[in-house]
């Protein structure tokens, strides 16, 4: 029971990881706090369902269709955000919660409220009898883009001029000025590189959660959590935050079921907010102003 549950809890929070890795990266390099992250997963997958159901797209091929979709909308929330004005961080929270409204009212003219699951293809499990555990090919597949992704997005961050530019960005955007980088072109790849995370995340969601209009939410605060624990920019971190929300999350529902799961998850997240009141700027880009 013990294994089963680490195994499920290591699955979900490699997937958690993935989430919040949109969240946080265009958080720290354009101090963008997006509550519209969970609505544009929920586009995403809602275009993977529409691709697999009416035009018998197999669900593999759907994953760079809507990378490139969700790139193309990340691009034009960018420009929307740099015509806002100063408080940038204020300001931003008003239009993404708008603009996460305007999405929920538009996915629920386009698919109604019914609810909508991608299925799995028909996979055997891999069966380890004299443990007691079972692990799913799909759930093999979670965790192996999960990590790749993540581990691709690490060697981004810390082997390449580029990843390093984002960093400093981070840090401070006005010394990253001075030293020459072009931080609006940095803003522009971040959000360019949370669009293609939140485009795989979203098909990897509609398998494992039910789609609806309204449950963006539940993806926003996940990518709240896991950046306020693992503080902006910091990879390992929120791969390690995944796994412990993930561990909390599986316990929780295998000891008292699954309507306790978001409830427990606010609790995470009002617990984390109270522990580190100085919040996440803090830790990723202590000086930085926009």
């Amino acid at each position: 029971m013990l294994v089963q549950l680490l195994i499920d809890s290591f699955s979900i929070g490699s997937f958690y990881a993935l989430v919040a890795l949109g969240f946080s990266l265009i958080f720290g390099v354009t101090h963008a706090f997006n509550l519209a992250h969970g609505e544009l997963i929920l586009l995403s997958g809602y275009l993977a369902y529409t691709l697999g159901k009416h035009f018998n797209i197999p669900f593999v091929c759907t994953l760079p269709v809507c990378m490139l979709a969700l790139v193309f909308v990340a691009m034009l929330l960018h420009q929307l955000l740099r015509r806002v004005k100063e408080p940038f961080e204020l300001n931003s929270l008003v239009v993404t919660f708008g603009l996460a409204l305007l999405l929920q009212n538009a996915m629920l003219y386009g698919f109604s409220a019914d609810y909508r699951l991608i299925p799995l293809a028909p996979v055997p499990t891999l069966d380890f009898p004299r443990l007691h555990v079972f692990i799913t090919k799909p759930q093999l597949t979670l965790v192996g883009l999960s990590l790749l992704v993540t581990a691709s997005i690490y060697l981004l961050w810390r082997k390449t001029f580029l990843g390093k530019a984002l960093r400093a960005t981070i840090q401070d955007r006005e010394a990253a000025r001075l030293a020459g980088i072009n931080v609006e072109h940095m803003s522009l790849i971040a959000f360019i590189l949370g669009g293609m995370l939140i485009g795989l995340a979203g098909p990897l969601y509609a398998q494992r959660e039910y789609l609806h209009p309204f449950g963006g939410m539940e993806a926003t605060l996940i990518g709240i959590i896991i950046t306020i624990f693992a503080g902006v920019g910091r990879i390992r971190g929120i791969l390690l935050g995944g796994w412990i929300l993930g561990g909390v999350e599986s316990t929780t529902v295998f000891f008292l079921g699954a309507s306790w799961r978001e409830l427990v998850s606010a609790l995470v997240l009002i617990i984390l907010v109270i522990a580190r009141p100085a919040g996440v700027l803090t830790k990723g880009a202590r000086s930085a102003k926009r």
